[in-house]
Formats: C-alpha cells, structure tokens, sequence
C-alpha cells in the first residue's frame, strides 16, 4: 500500500462537488447536484455545492454524519450533552456555541427533517442518518432560505438514497468488522434487495442495516467499563412507479432506531487541559443512555407538463429522543450548603417532534433564454421538550425533593411561496433573482413542578413574515469556465415568550415573542478547469452579517431566549481536484473563516471582536486514490489527510460555561481492496497516527470546579469489509 501511494502526486479530499473519499469510476466532470431544485452539474451552480458519492463513504469505513462532516473542512460537527440526540451541525462560522435552533437545515431526498422550533430541539437534534444506501450526500455552503426556508441559513446537508432501479434484479450482503484503540470491536450489517415489478416500469428496493460501535472511553467509577457503545438500527423501503416518460411517483419509508450508552467525552482540567484520570476515561455518577426514533414516509409524483414539469413532494415524519444526563458535579457542591444533600442527581429529557410538510414546485424547461421555478410550502408540527431533575440515592432511586419538571409543548405552522428567474443575457452570461415570501404561527404551553418551578406561566402565542432573497450573476469567459457573484439571505424563525410580570404592578417584565435572526451573505467565486479534463479549481471569497441573534438569555430571573447584536463572518474557500493519469484521482481542499462579534453581549459574556466558538480559522485536507489490477482483478488503494485547526468552545467571560480551547489535530485514514467477481473485499484503517482529537467541549457543569467534558475521535481503528452482490 505504501509503495503504491508513493507511486502517485500528493494531494486530496471530498470537498469539491465531483470528487470524494474513495470515487475514482466516474469522470470528474459528471457530478449532478440540485442545489438549485434542477439537475445540473456541479460545475454550472453558483454556489459551493459538495458531493460526497454514497459508494466512496462506505469504501473509506465512514458511516455517520460525524464522519462526513469530517471530510469537509469548514463544516462543524458539535456532538454536545449526551451524545447522540444531541447534536448540530454549523457551517461557515455561524454559530454562537449553544445553539438556540438549527443553523444548517437537514434533508432526506426532497423532505426537510427535523423541528423548526426552538422548542422541539432544532438545535441539537441534527439527523444522524446512517450512511448506507445512498447515492450521495449533498453539502450547500451558505444561506439557501430561498429555495430551502427556515433553518438553513449557514447551509444544507441533503441525503440522497439510492432509487429503485426498474431494469434490475439485484441484491448485496454487507458485512464489516472493525475496531478501536483500548475499546471494543465493532461490526456492520447490511442487506440491498433491487427488484423490478415491471420491468421498465415499475420497482421495489428494501434495505436493512445493522451498526453497532462498542465504543473506548470508560467509566472510572463503574467498573472501568466502556460507556460509550452504540447501536443503530434502520431500514429503508422504496417503490418507484413510471408509467411514461411523463410521469414517474416515488413512495418512501425509512425508520431508524439508535442506542447509545453515553457520550464519547472525557473528563479533562480547564487548568492544565490534561485529563483528570487518565485518557479516555471520565467518572459518572449514574449512566448518560440516550434512545433516538427517527421515522419518515414521503412520497413524490414528478409530471412533465411540456411547458413546465411539477413536482409534488408530501412528507410526514415523527422522530423522539429520550434521555438521561449526570448533572452531580455542578449540583452536588451547589446544592449542599441549601441543606440538600445527596451523592448524585439525573437530569432526564426528551425531545418529541411530528411533522408534515407539502411543498408543489413548476419548473420551465431548459431555454437559455429565460428560465423559471415556482413553488409553495406548508408545515405543520407538534413537539414537545420535557426535563426533569432529580436527587438520587446510593441505589440510584429518587430522593426528595423533585427539584424539577418542566414539560413545553408546542405547535409550529409555517406557509411559504417562492421563485426564482434565469435570464440568459447572451451565450456567456446569466442573472438570476429569487425571493421567497414566508409566515409561521407558533403556540407554546409551559408546566412546571418541582422545588425550583416558578408560578404558573400562561400560554404563549406569535406569528411573524420574513421575506429572503438570492441573486446571481454568472460569467463564462471560456468553455468550463465560469466566474459568479451571489448574494442571499437566510433566517431561523423566533418564536413565543410567556410573559412574566411584575407582582406587584402587574406590568411585564420581558418581552411576548423573540424575534427572527436573520443574515446576508455575498460571495464570488470562480469554477474551471485549469486542464481540460485533468485539472479543475474552484475558489469562492464570502461575508456574511449576521444580526439578531439568536441566544439564550436571562429575564426577570428566569431562563428563555433572546436576541443578541451582530456578528460577521469572512472566508475563502479553495479546491483542487484532478485526474493526473488513468485511475487516479487527486484532491486538494482548504477553508479559513474569520468569524467575530460585531457588538458587546452580556449574554453570551462576549465582546465585539472576540473570535465566534467552534470553529477553527484553518481547515484543510488532502486525498489520493488509484486504481488498478491485482493479478488481473480490479483493486484500489488511497489515502485521506483532514487538519482542522484549534477551536474555542465558548467566549472570555461566558455566564455559565468557561472557556476551554481545543487544540489542532491531524488524522491520516487508509483504504484498500480488491474484486474478485461478486465478492469484494476492502481495508482501512482510520486515524493512522492515532492522533488524540478533540472535537467539542461542554463546560456546563465546570462553574463550580467540575472538568470539562471534551468529546474525542475515535482512536486509531482498523477495519475489514466484505462485500458479496448476487444478480
């Protein structure tokens, strides 16, 4: 493996939209996207759109939204709490730490996932879709709030499935075995079945997966046993029907279960940044489990009307989340000289969200003279966050006091009409103006019980219209060259505020609602080859002003959200990618950010032109990849390597989370295989150097001394797959 890596020119990574971890098949020019709700390459959108072929992931061994936001420098994976369930994903900078709602919007196919609220855990419920099937995934940098909606003002992340394929009978059996560092092994599961109902007409394709990670960081005072395992289950279930080239409807089931005994954290000082019992290692007083349900069935109808083609895409989705945190080193000295004493305490919650959405799309033809898209959108969602915080005894049974339980159930409605217009100025140019016109209504209940309940708050209620707006300009001075402005706007909806008032006047003392946050992003870019066929490049130069922001905040005493001032965010970002010889393929990518505060916020504890947390200034990463005969059979071989630079999780003086800076890392990942006919077989070997990386830190119980809580990579880990297709 080494003498064939040395064999071939440095480079590479999956952050171009045509090449990926692993891709060497298909010619780097190929690459659709529908960033723009048509297909079309990578290559004519106006935007940086990254596609990470499904085939590559599972080459490489990476199987998680953790893993593919790995391959992206520039996009941020903040594993918080408890784990799984408790996730978000940010991009170009644009986060403030805690998240208030998603920032970076989720897709499966053409349904947006996930709750819009606030209240339902938007914010940390990124959708974690296990990486099998699929034809890839989709990555859009910056604002997409006209074509997307809510929610997707720093980005999207769109899963793409396999479709059932009408001509073909096929089935695949997956299996892998794998294995960290001091942990335990792990193993994956995977069945494909393909089958035609009609032939050219008609097809099913069902998939069944299994996931289990036995996880490495353990439990001093449990045994030292390992508490970070998990396990996902999930299928897939697809029917395509066509009866004409007209005319073609998709339905589509998916459910996915996962299990995790805990998060993957180890406890580390915020004074000398070392751990405090050993690496890998962190000490609980009761078990963090986390269970995540996600399901989802949509179905699409797509009608070529001649002057226009519809799309009709109906969703509906439930995904619940239940879990248990151990807050005892902040609550155990802050409690005791109040006279509670108790060895531990276990914050429960949940987070509960079910969703239907309809959106109908008209689309013109392919003119190039002027080309249109119009459409409208409506959601309909009932969540729920619940939490409770208990005192426990030696055996883990509840104590008295029931310091809280606190229930919020919600209702979130929003419509939409959008549109957008290509006018083709001549050959070489175009401009395009899009807007989009939205209004949500939202309902919030509060129910409170428990020592620390305050009184009885009343029912909340709010509704609000936000407008965004895209445009373009795009150049082609020469063949496969293409130079591009873009500016566009983007928002995350507010929401409801109960009131609280004043018992003696009567008079409120916060606000009834807090408000959109709302951005502007402008950027220029350049797309082209630098040799036809071989070489391309792509460079995109970014600002975006971001005002309002949203924040958690404190009124009268009580906790809630808010509204900060501004921040700004400016990057560049650059890819080379490129085919210096038949079966190899070479990638370079690389994303600086400098992100800050505009204005001074007592809430966040950040002045103005302190560096925004969680993202690193540098991110770079390098890939290579060959392909070529073993005594006849089809092999291949590459290399990754991802630098991400050092981050902060937090501002200087924050209210209730210290600062904690997280430091650069390094990863190298390998891979190998070979075909032998329908079996195939595939190595890597991930984290080569094993490198100790730090990916997210929590601080929230360290007001009082506790250490934080830092999330790691996995440690070096070496895997084998084998693969088996029957036809």
């Amino acid at each position: 493996m080494a003498a064939a890596l040395a064999a071939m020119p440095l480079a590479t990574l999956a952050q171009q939209p045509a090449a990926s971890p692993g891709e060497l098949a298909e010619p780097i020019d190929t690459v659709v996207v529908t960033a723009q709700r048509r297909r079309e390459p990578a290559r004519e959108v106006p935007l940086t759109a990254d596609v990470v072929k499904g085939a590559a992931l599972e080459r490489a061994g990476y199987q998680s939204l953790a893993d593919l936001t790995s391959l992206l420098p520039g996009v941020n994976y903040n594993q918080a709490g408890s784990g799984t369930g408790q996730s978000q994903v940010t991009m170009r900078g644009i986060t403030t730490g805690s998240q208030v709602g998603a920032t970076v919007s989720m897709y499966v196919d053409d349904v947006p996932f996930g709750s819009s609220s606030g209240y339902a855990g938007g914010g940390s419920n990124a959708l974690d879709l296990g990486l099998f099937d699929l034809a890839s995934a989709e990555v859009l940098r910056g604002p997409q709030g006209t074509l997307y909606g809510a929610g997707a003002m720093g980005g999207l992340i769109k899963y793409v499935a396999v479709e059932p394929e009408p001509g073909e009978l096929a089935a695949a059996l997956t299996t892998e075995l794998s294995g960290a560092k001091g942990g335990k092994l792990n193993h994956v599961v995977r069945g494909v079945m393909n089958v035609p109902i009609q032939p050219g007409v008609s097809a099913m394709r069902a998939t069944l997966y299994q996931r289990a990670d036995g996880g490495f960081v353990r439990d001093r005072n449990h045994g030292n046993a390992i508490v970070d395992g998990l396990r996902t289950d999930g299928g897939r279930l697809a029917f395509t029907l066509a009866p004409s080239r007209d005319l073609s409807l998709r339905l589509t089931a998916l459910s996915q279960k996962q299990h995790r005994d805990g998060a993957a954290t180890e406890d580390v000082s915020l004074a000398t940044g070392e751990p405090v019992d050993g690496r890998q290692s962190k000490r609980l007083f009761v078990t963090e489990a986390v269970d995540v349900r996600n399901d989802l069935v949509s179905l699409a109808l797509k009608a070529d009307l001649k002057w226009a083609t519809i799309d009709a895409i109906s969703g509906w989705q439930r995904s619940a989340s239940t879990g248990r945190s151990d807050p005892s080193a902040l609550y155990v000295p802050y409690l005791a000289p109040a006279g509670i004493v108790a060895p531990g305490y276990a914050l429960d919650y949940s987070f509960y969200n079910r969703k239907l959405t309809q959106e109908i799309r008209l689309t013109s033809p392919r003119s190039r003279v002027f080309e249109w898209l119009a459409g409208a959108f409506y959601t309909s969602e009932r969540g729920s966050r619940s939490q409770r915080l208990q005192p426990l005894n030696d055996n883990f049974e509840p104590l008295q006091p029931l310091l809280a339980d606190a229930r919020f159930p919600s209702t979130f409605r929003e419509t939409a009409v959008f549109g957008t217009g290509t006018y083709f100025i001549n050959e070489r140019m175009d401009a395009t103006l899009g807007v989009r016109k939205s209004r949500n209504a939202q309902h919030l209940d509060q129910r409170f019980a428990g020592l620390f309940a305050p009184g009885p708050q009343p029912a909340a209620s709010s509704s609000e219209d936000v407008t965004t707006w895209m445009a373009t300009a795009r150049w082609r001075p020469a063949p496969r060259q293409a130079l591009y402005l873009r500016a566009a706007s983007g928002y995350r909806p507010g929401g409801p505020l109960p009131i609280i008032r004043n018992p003696l006047t009567g008079l409120p003392l916060n606000k009834p609602a807090f408000q959109s946050d709302t951005l502007w992003s402008y950027e220029a870019g350049w797309k082209g080859d630098i040799v036809p066929g071989r070489w391309s490049t792509e460079i995109a130069l970014y600002q975006i002003d971001w005002k309002d922001m949203q924040v958690f905040t404190s009124n009268a005493g009580f906790s809630g959200i808010g509204n900060a001032g501004r921040a700004r965010s400016r990057g560049i970002e650059a890819t080379l990618r490129g085919r210096p010889a038949d079966g190899v393929r070479v990638a370079a990518a690389l994303s600086a950010i400098d992100a800050e505060l505009r204005d001074d916020s007592p809430d966040l504890g950040g002045k103005a032109g302190e560096r925004l947390p969680d993202t690193a200034r540098l991110s770079a990463a390098l890939q290579a990849d060959r392909d070529f005969e073993l005594y006849g059979k089809p092999a291949y071989v590459g290399a990754s390597i991802r630098y991400t630079g050092e981050r902060v999780n937090a501002f200087a003086r924050p209210p209730a989370s210290p600062l904690y800076r997280m430091p650069a890392y390094t990863t190298i990942d390998l891979r190998a295989g070979v075909e032998l006919g329908s079996i195939s077989v595939g190595f890597f070997l991930r984290n080569l150097l094993n490198e100790r990386s730090q990916t997210s830190a929590d601080t929230t119980l360290s007001l009082l001394g506790a250490p934080a809580r830092v999330n790691l990579g996995t440690p070096r880990s070496l895997g084998v797959q084998l693969n088996m297709a029957f036809q």
